[in-house]
């Protein structure tokens, strides 16, 4: 049966499945702790039978962990039609566990481990300044500049994650105006989840986003290992910055049974 997390053990139960899982139990267990006693969040986690854990909000989906019965058991027929109900379009998972889905782009997941050090890129130039507390409004903006609901989704939490002493957010500003950011919105104990690396049109290739992003990790790695995760078509900048491959995140859609 599938179960939605609506009590305290509930949601420890979530988090004990995710493990020290990479990339899912940072980003799975955060929104977990930040999120499950809220509904009006917009995020909905369910623990389905067996191991698996399911974290979704609009159209889009987490699963870790597998289901009894491999892809052609009774229970997967049962997610798929939950997922259907929910009107999921795109999932994320470690292997996928049902059939009928399109393989979507797999994303590269990359890390620094705990006590690493990167080599630092140049500097940024003069006239930018670093700003370690940036308002999330201008960045969320930079971020997102073309989706509203992404907008709000992203600056809920960015500006939730902070309040609890999860995240933190790092931006070059130009005239008080942020041209470039990166920050760590999501965290387990043993990891640090770098995420939205952003830097203006009208900045890009000045060397901006490497060293900020260099920086960020260079301080979280003090205390974690420091993941992220990105499309392939971005090796080369992550290789050349000294990141290391730590796995594939496979994604799936259903997108195209809309067209």
């Amino acid at each position: 049966m599938i179960q939605a997390v609506t009590t305290p053990e509930h949601q420890g139960e979530f988090i004990r499945r995710l493990g020290d899982k990479p990339y899912f139990a940072a980003t799975m267990g955060t929104h977990c702790a930040l999120f499950a006693a809220h509904p009006a969040s917009g995020w909905q986690f369910y623990l389905l039978p067996g191991s698996g854990a399911l974290a979704l909000r609009g159209g889009s989906a987490a699963l870790c962990g597998t289901l009894p019965g491999g892809p052609k058991g009774e229970k997967t027929e049962e997610l798929q039609g939950f997922l259907r109900f929910l009107g999921v379009e795109r999932l994320l998972c470690e292997e996928m566990p049902l059939s009928g889905w399109l393989a979507a782009e797999p994303l590269l997941l990359w890390e620094l481990p705990q006590g690493g050090c990167l080599p630092l890129p140049a500097p940024p130039p003069a006239g930018l300044t670093l700003e370690e507390h940036p308002a999330m409004q201008p960045v969320s903006r930079l971020v997102f500049p073309d989706s509203e609901a992404e907008r709000e989704a992203f600056y809920s939490l960015a500006c939730t994650a902070q309040a609890h002493g999860i995240g933190c957010c790092r931006a070059l500003l130009h005239r008080e105006q942020p041209v470039c950011t990166v920050g760590c919105y999501e965290r387990s104990d043993t990891e640090a989840y770098l995420s939205a690396g952003v830097t203006a049109p009208g900045w890009r290739g000045r060397g901006l986003a490497g060293w900020l992003i260099a920086s960020l990790a260079n301080q979280l790695a003090a205390h974690r290992t420091v993941r992220f995760a990105s499309i392939p078509a971005l090796e080369v900048f992550y290789r050349r910055l000294g990141f290391t491959r730590a796995g594939v995140l496979q994604q799936y859609t259903r997108e195209w049974e809309k067209v």
